[in-house]
């Protein structure tokens, strides 16, 4: 809404007192809608990881995609944290380098995403009755298992 109103604003033949001004406010809007877009997207895979890397069973079988995801959880947490003691959201959308920050996590949890389906797909390969279970379900079943 907001980005239409300025818009409509920017088209308006009276704007040439306060151009500059319209332009600032689109280039700060522009830049809190991309960055709570990049924001949504991070907090879906955050979410999803989460659950599947606080497992022992698959941190000690995925150790490498088990620190990739340390690092994006403790910097994950660390912006949660700031976003709660600063609750504004043009202020938080529009921190210097925080669209950067969670383009740069979206990248680290898809390569994690991918290697975790790739050794699903091993663990699928191996036994072929595997197949008929979800994600989800073989990720449980093989953080039960003693000898994955």
């Amino acid at each position: 809404d907001s980005l239409v109103t300025i818009s409509t604003i920017l088209g308006s033949r009276y704007v040439a007192g306060i151009r500059d001004f319209v332009e600032g406010w689109r280039k700060k809007l522009m830049l809190m809608q991309d960055t709570l877009d990049e924001w949504l997207v991070c907090q879906k895979g955050w979410m999803y990881l989460e659950s599947i890397f606080s497992a022992p069973d698959i941190q000690r079988q995925l150790p490498n995609e088990n620190r990739m995801f340390q690092t994006v959880d403790k910097s994950w947490k660390a912006l949660m944290r700031v976003t709660h003691d600063e609750p504004l959201a043009l202020k938080c959308a529009t921190v210097e380098g925080r669209k950067e920050t969670f383009i740069s996590h979206n990248a680290a949890l898809d390569q994690i995403q991918k290697n975790l389906e790739d050794y699903l797909e091993t663990k699928r390969a191996s036994f072929p009755r595997f197949y008929f279970l979800s994600n989800d379900e073989l990720l449980e079943i093989l953080s039960q298992a003693k000898d994955p």
